[in-house]
């Protein structure tokens, strides 16, 4: 501490704790502070605890986010007691990283092996134990609960979230999710916070598609056969990925947004071959979502598949993006299908039927060429369909 700074620093609470994740800051750069104030929450595998201030003053710094797994000693903050040159600040700043940087090398083994245990741990149950007994108290199994901090680690708001919802539930205020639709919240949460997701857009001209269209097959079922011919041009893509390992799919299956009378999104696969008639693609397509509405499905009916078609167009809704759920590697989302004047190539204005068609991609291993060069193929499958 100098006269005018006071470092905040990961603390060291106990024998063996190398390192500490922060939870919450309750203050923002430039709130005052009293000394003895709680100014973050700073959670390790033991116990969630509330940092106080030793001095009052400004806090000038924060130097980590929420989420952050630092090691004990690292500097996250800076109080100043007086007005204090921006100079003055970024030089103890620096000064306090130097101090710092012998006493983590000293601990740095033992952080490493605290890292790699929580990182292999299963995401259902990153969790300190001090949250589990918590969350045990209230009765809720913690596998139900969201996840928000680095690698799924459930962190202390989302146990407080829990609570919340818990007690609300129980005065009669609202009604917890099912476990179903607590498993699919949880996957698409942790995608959200960990897939490296990006998308891109290409508007399709329908019409081909629309004519090809006849009985009882819908444009839905085009873009599904589409989409099976994209990935039989593009092998490469038709694969699936846990994080470390690619696994091609056995033929090309193709699964399908459903959604449930209980508001749940399900993605049943449909396996025809790629050279199946529109009416054989249509039959199993409507058999399949029949399925999965009445809560019959079976198990080959989630087998892998490396990409989800989603549709919104019956809705009116005329572009959206998707979430890609692992293990699957990419989602097609469809628009609806619109009337607008485009010019042909003699330079006349016609109207056309076009719609949006939208792919999203984990970027960890499908770059963008990939992709706009997959979205480039169901576009032209499309306007080329008879």
């Amino acid at each position: 501490m100098s006269n005018a700074l006071d470092a905040v620093t990961i603390p060291k609470w106990g024998i063996e704790m190398t390192h500490g994740t922060i939870v919450a800051w309750h203050k923002s750069v430039g709130d005052t502070v009293t000394a003895g104030e709680e100014i973050v929450d700073i959670e390790t595998d033991k116990i969630v605890n509330s940092f106080e201030a030793r001095t009052s003053g400004t806090l000038v710094r924060i130097l980590a986010e929420v989420g952050d797994e630092l090691p004990v000693g690292q500097l996250i903050g800076v109080i100043a007691a007086d007005a204090v040159e921006e100079e003055a600040i970024e030089a103890f700043v620096v000064a306090q990283r130097g101090d710092a940087a012998s006493s983590e090398s000293s601990e740095a083994e033992a952080a490493v092996v605290a890292n790699q245990a929580d990182a292999a741990a299963p995401a259902s149950v990153r969790i300190a134990p001090a949250l589990r007994r918590k969350l045990q108290q209230a009765g809720i199994d913690p596998a139900n609960v969201t996840p928000t901090g680095p690698h799924g680690r459930i962190v202390k708001a989302d146990v407080d979230r829990a609570l919340e919802q818990g007690e609300s539930a129980a005065a009669g205020g609202g009604q917890p999710l099912s476990s179903q639709q607590a498993t699919v919240a949880r996957k698409l949460s942790q995608a959200q916070s960990s897939l490296p997701l990006y998308h891109v857009t290409m508007d399709v001209d329908a019409g081909a598609a629309l004519s090809a269209v006849s009985g009882d097959a819908s444009l839905n079922d085009a873009i599904i056969a589409a989409v099976q011919r994209a990935l039989s041009a593009h092998p490469e893509l038709n694969q699936t990925f846990d994080g470390e390992r690619l696994t091609a799919v056995d033929g090309q299956a193709v699964a399908v947004a459903v959604a449930t009378d209980e508001n749940i999104v399900l993605a049943p696969v449909i396996r025809t071959p790629a050279g199946a008639s529109l009416d054989e693609l249509s039959r199993e397509s409507k058999d399949v979502i029949q399925r999965a509405r009445s809560g019959r499905l079976a198990s080959a009916d989630q087998s892998p598949a490396a990409i989800t078609v989603s549709n919104l167009g019956m809705y009116g809704v005329s572009s959206f993006t998707a979430m890609v759920t692992p293990p699957q590697i990419m989602v097609l989302s469809v628009g609806t299908v619109r009337r607008v004047p485009v010019f042909n190539e003699a330079g006349e204005v016609v109207a056309c039927s076009m719609m949006t068609l939208t792919l999203g991609s984990d970027h960890r291993v499908v770059n963008g060429a990939q992709a706009a060069s997959f979205l480039a193929t169901i576009r032209s499958e499309l306007e080329a369909a008879s």
